[in-house]
């Protein structure tokens, strides 16, 4: 089913580029060891050694990602959103875009980033190939500047990174476990897969292997994160009116305010709804962001009986406070939320007949109680 799911909503493409990684047998030592593998009877048979020709020539990884940028322009400028999946060094590929991406215009929509055996730091073994003129090789040097400042980049930008998950194969002798994982990343994006090595985390053998489950999972998620935009975004044409017989909505109108703040919190209600059904396993974060958020109300609902306040002023000066805190003390790990689903959730605490949430000192709820019943 969930297969089939993903076969139903992607369009699974391999973007194929030039890197001669053999090209290392041009070089010095390359010649020599092909010089002493001739003197052994099973490679006596062996050509001479010459230079091979090249049809295409070895790029950057910064030019790699331009290529995949305008392929993905060019041939699927009607997809929606783009998940990037990128092994070894495809994954730098597809990181630099993604930078690049958030530094300079937006082109595309890139909403996931899976991460296979990436060498982020570096790969440790292109130290035996340090004498190659392979571009690639020379990017992928521990240490190497333009891989550190990729990693670096990662970590300015984390906040505005898509979502993201990094494979890692505990017996790759090619990408070496430390050095496949960024910087500051949370363990929970993190999957270190035993009894796997650099070629075999990318080529599951069937439907078991945890590499093809992490990926499996990893394009279910972001299938219901695209229903669940689409699901907010029709949220903006329902008709509102049908919560007026909600709690919330009731206690709203009991303490008059101004119509145009009772519909935009409905609104940021039905938002909150959705959010809180997406994220209804992070019942210890949501907690903790309810009882922030109720403090806001706290604080202002004290500030409204000393000042005089009307409810609509009370209610605005909430809403503004929970904009502005955002990004500080309703800051939150929590997925598909922003300051509308962190408004909506002090509507979703008023939506019981109690005086824990009012808008009104003097509000009435048995007047409240008679509405929502009548």
């Amino acid at each position: 089913m969930s297969e089939a799911l993903i076969n139903e909503e992607c369009e699974i493409v391999e973007y194929d580029y030039f890197t001669q990684i053999t090209e290392f047998m041009n070089g010095f030592i390359a010649k020599q060891t092909h010089a002493f593998m001739r003197k052994l009877p099973l490679f006596k048979r062996l050509g001479r050694y010459k230079k091979t020709k090249k049809n295409q020539r070895n790029k950057s990884i910064s030019d790699l990602s331009k290529g995949l940028e305008s392929t993905i322009r060019a041939r699927y400028k009607e997809a929606e959103s783009v998940i990037l999946i990128g092994h070894s060094m495809g994954g730098l590929v597809a990181k630099r875009l993604i930078l690049e991406q958030i530094e300079t215009a937006k082109t595309i929509n890139v909403t996931g980033y899976l991460s296979i055996a990436v060498p982020h730091k570096g790969s440790l073994e292109s130290l035996f190939l340090q004498f190659s003129s392979n571009e690639h090789l020379k990017e992928l040097m521990p240490l190497n500047k333009q891989t550190l400042e990729l990693d670096e980049k990662w970590e300015q930008y984390k906040s505005r990174l898509p979502k993201s998950t990094y494979l890692i194969a505990l017996d790759d002798e090619v990408v070496k476990p430390h050095t496949a994982k960024p910087n500051n990343i949370s363990n929970e994006n993190i999957f270190s897969l035993d009894k796997e090595d650099h070629t075999s985390i990318s080529k599951p053998e069937d439907s078991n292997a945890l590499s093809y489950i992490v990926v499996r999972d990893f394009l279910l998620d972001q299938i219901q994160s695209k229903k669940n935009s689409v699901e907010k975004y029709n949220v903006r044409f329902q008709n509102l009116s049908q919560l007026d017989k909600e709690v919330f909505v009731i206690k709203l109108l009991v303490s008059d305010v101004e119509k145009s703040l009772v519909d935009s919190s409905k609104s940021a209600f039905l938002n909150a709804e959705i959010m809180c059904r997406i994220n209804r396993s992070e019942q210890e974060e949501l907690s903790s962001l309810y009882d922030r958020v109720k403090f806001i109300y706290s604080q202002n609902f004290y500030k409204y009986k000393k000042e005089s306040k009307d409810s609509s002023d009370l209610v605005y000066d909430i809403h503004k406070e929970i904009k502005e805190s955002d990004d500080s003390s309703l800051k939150t790990s929590l997925s598909d939320i922003s300051f509308l689903e962190k408004i909506g959730m002090i509507h979703q605490l008023a939506d019981s007949i109690d005086d824990n949430i009012v808008w009104n000192e003097n509000t009435n709820l048995d007047k409240v109680r008679e509405v929502y019943e009548s």
